[in-house]
This record gives C-alpha cells, sequence and structure tokens, in this order.
C-alpha cells in the first residue's frame, strides 16, 4: 500500500449502521487517519457535528469525500487518498459494491464491507482475486457478524486444536452454535431481498464460495445437537452464506498448503442455539419457508422490506441488551482430539457490534500490514480468518470489548462447561 492521506475511508458514513462505525472510528484510541465518503456533503458533515466526546481539533481532522457509485471517477479518486475503504452502502450487489472493491483491487488498497449477499460475492471471489493478488490488495467482503464470528473461531479453533497435536492432526469438522439478542438489520433485509431477485436463497452448495472444493454436502439439518450449549442449533438464513465463508478459508489456506489449514476432509456444520429439539425443528422449518418466498414471491420481499426499511434500526439502549455468544468445537479425525473457540460480545450484534468488527477488520489491515498472515501478505479476495488470523482476535480484545477464547477439550466430560 503506498503512502496515503488517510488510514481509512468510510464510505456510507450517513446510513444507520454506517453512523455507528463513524462514532467507534472517531474515538478509537489509536486515532487513526480518517474521512466519511458518501454523495451529500451535508449530511456527511452532520454526522461530523453528531459525533460524541470527539475533540473539535479531532473533528476538523476527518476529511470529507464525495464519491457515488453512479460516478467511477470519484470512486477512483476516493481509493488513491486512502490505504482503505469500508464500504457501508448497500444492499452491495445494487448500489456498485463489485465496481468499488474492483477499484480497490485496481489501486492495491484494502476493501471491506458487510454484504451477505453471496451472488455478488461469488463474483467478486472469481473476478478479482487474481488481480488484487497482483497489486497485493486486500479485498474481505463480508466482515461484520455475516460472517466474522463465524470464520474467525472456526479458524482460532482449529489451531487450538494443531497447537494440541503439533500440527499433525487433520479436522474431520467445526461444528459452530451461536446464541444472539438482536434484531436483523433493514440492510440486511435489503440485502436478503435484493439477493432473491437474482439467485435462489437456500443452502444448495457448500462451495460456492471457495476456491476448490471438499467432500461436504450442502445439506438442511434442521435440529442438529450442540455439546458446547448443550441444546440443539437450527438452520437459519445464515447459514449457507457462513458455511460459504468458512470453506473459502479452508479453501484458500489449503491451496497455500498453509501451515494453518485445515485438512482435506474438513467440513463446516452450524446451527442456531433454540430450547429443544422441536424448537430447532421449527425454527428451521420457518427459516427455509422464508427462504422460499423471498426466491419466489417478490410481494414477500417488499412486505418483508416495509416492515424493517433501510436505514433505520433501534434505539441505543435496545442496541446495548443485545449480545452474541458463538462458540466453535473443532473436532480432529481420530474423534478424541477436540478444541473449542469462544466469541462473547454484548450489544446487537446486527448493528452495534457488526460496526465495531468492521472497522477492526479495517483497522487491522490498515495499520497492522507487518503482523497480517502469509495470505494477506500476498493480497487477494480473503476471509476474515485468512486476512486478520490471531492479530484480528487479539485487536477486538484488545478495542472492541470482545471475549475470545480457544483452548483444548480432548478430555473434557460436558464441554458446555468449558466455556467462559
Amino acid at each position: 500500500m503506498s503512502s496515503s492521506t488517510y488510514d481509512l475511508v468510510l464510505y456510507g458514513a450517513t446510513g444507520f449502521t454506517g453512523s455507528i462505525a463513524a462514532q467507534y472510528l472517531a474515538t478509537h484510541p489509536q486515532q487513526p487517519k480518517i474521512a466519511f465518503a458518501g454523495r451529500n456533503e451535508a449530511k456527511i458533515r452532520s454526522v461530523i457535528d453528531k459525533l460524541t466526546n470527539v475533540s473539535f481539533e479531532r473533528a476538523q481532522s476527518i476529511g470529507v469525500i464525495l464519491a457515488t457509485s453512479e460516478d467511477h471517477e470519484s470512486l477512483k479518486r476516493m481509493a488513491i487518498s486512502t490505504k482503505m475503504i469500508i464500504n457501508m452502502v448497500g444492499p452491495y450487489a445494487k448500489y456498485g459494491g463489485y465496481e468499488l472493491a474492483k477499484v480497490a483491487a485496481e489501486a492495491g488498497i484494502g476493501y471491506v464491507d458487510l454484504t451477505g449477499e453471496s451472488s455478488l460475492y461469488q463474483r467478486i471471489a472469481q473476478d478479482l482475486h487474481s488481480l488484487a493478488k497482483s497489486t497485493k490488495a486486500i479485498i474481505v467482503p463480508s466482515s461484520g457478524f455475516d460472517s466474522m464470528p463465524f470464520d474467525l473461531t472456526t479458524y482460532l479453533a482449529v489451531q487450538a486444536l494443531r497447537q494440541v497435536t503439533n500440527g499433525q492432526a487433520d479436522v474431520d469438522y467445526a461444528l459452530c452454535g451461536y446464541h444472539i439478542h438482536g434484531t436483523a438489520s433493514g440492510g440486511t433485509i435489503a440485502s436478503a431481498v435484493n439477493e432473491a431477485k437474482v439467485a435462489e436463497i437456500g443452502f444448495t452448495d457448500a462451495y460456492q464460495l471457495g476456491p476448490k472444493r471438499g467432500t461436504q454436502q450442502a445439506q438442511v439439518v434442521r435440529s442438529r445437537f450442540l455439546p458446547q450449549f448443550r441444546r440443539y442449533g437450527a438452520y437459519t438464513l445464515f447459514t449457507p452464506h457462513n458455511t460459504g465463508i468458512v470453506n473459502r478459508s479452508w479453501g484458500l489456506l489449503e491451496e497455500a498448503t498453509d501451515e494453518h489449514r485445515y485438512g482435506n476432509e474438513f467440513k463446516y456444520l452450524e446451527g442456531y442455539v433454540t430450547s429443544s429439539y422441536v424448537g430447532a425443528f421449527i425454527v428451521s422449518t420457518i427459516m427455509t419457508l422464508i427462504a422460499y418466498l423471498l426466491s419466489h414471491f417478490a410481494w414477500f420481499g417488499e412486505w418483508i422490506s416495509k416492515k424493517v426499511p433501510q436505514g433505520t434500526g433501534p434505539s441505543m439502549e435496545r442496541q446495548l441488551k443485545g449480545f452474541a455468544n458463538v462458540r466453535t468445537l473443532a473436532v480432529a479425525r481420530d474423534g478424541r482430539t477436540k478444541a473449542l473457540a469462544t466469541f462473547q460480545v454484548k450489544g446487537d450484534p446486527g448493528y452495534l457490534k457488526t460496526a465495531v468488527f468492521i472497522s477492526e477488520m479495517a483497522l487491522t489491515i490498515a495499520l497492522e500490514k507487518n503482523r497480517l498472515p502469509a495470505l494477506a501478505q500476498q493480497g487477494g479476495v480473503l476471509t476474515p480468518a485468512t486476512a486478520g488470523g490471531q492479530v484480528l482476535a487479539e485487536r477486538l480484545s484488545q478495542y472492541g470489548d470482545v471475549k475470545i477464547q480457544a483452548k483444548d477439550v480432548s478430555t473434557s466430560a460436558d464441554i458446555s462447561k468449558e466455556c467462559p
């Protein structure tokens, strides 16, 4: 990355989640050089004026950049001014996510976004990976709650397992369970509706986003036991995309014969924590029905979009009551060697904390370049795990108030009791 005016530019700072990221970045202890970008200068300056606990000098130092997906040259000017772009303007397929990722790849800078749109991610990965490697650009879509906690805990659990066996054990599977309290953002819903217009929403290919194929079959399991919670987990609309991201991490590491690779037979499984076997079955059935309705009936997407309009969100009081508890169990092929990674955070994971996740992913790339994993040094379309790895985990713990732990649980009689 060449010398730049800014460490990062936040594109879409005037949106609901974008304004949360703006506050986080403006008050970050490291005081990165930042700019806010968008199509409306007055709205951007209003975001700056509303920042709290920010000195006059700090507020004055925040740059204002006019850029829009409708003006390609404005995107290029934005890219050459910075080391990193955070794209908060979604739905990404609709509002130029591919075009901005391409501009970043051409400029050799970093790029992160919050997309959960698998068809867009697939296009970015297929079209831009080689380009990004040639310029050493680090492109990391899906750096929010979709799908950072799932990808990162899988990576950390696998590394803890490999450490126990001195790197000798291949992983059979990683089983992720997650318990959350929060609200699906208007942007997430808009992205799901937009995705349904161009692709079937469902679990049809476990390797849709990856560079290579493995042995895992795409399968909707309506009730799955999660020993780390001693509860049953359900299939959700997150499952296909999360699986694709984790399997991209697997594929990238396998192709590079990286020392952190997961093994040829690796499979990723997940479940949303429910109260019982029947509860998980019911939730899974509802989720598959929603996916079917979104994919086959346009009126349903329009109706659900009106229920949670894009650009809106819950009060801060309500956001502070949210939480996410993600636990991923990695099991070696011998069936006995096991490791558990946990990721716990207070605050709504869909709004308040997703802004933290994407901000720390961006700052990891912009400020910690020399400490990044080998794949990140090479550039490409990467994942939170392959771009940030342990460095990202450390930053989330230090700055993002995320409690992260990974440990050997091979001898544990009750894995749920091993969780903090």
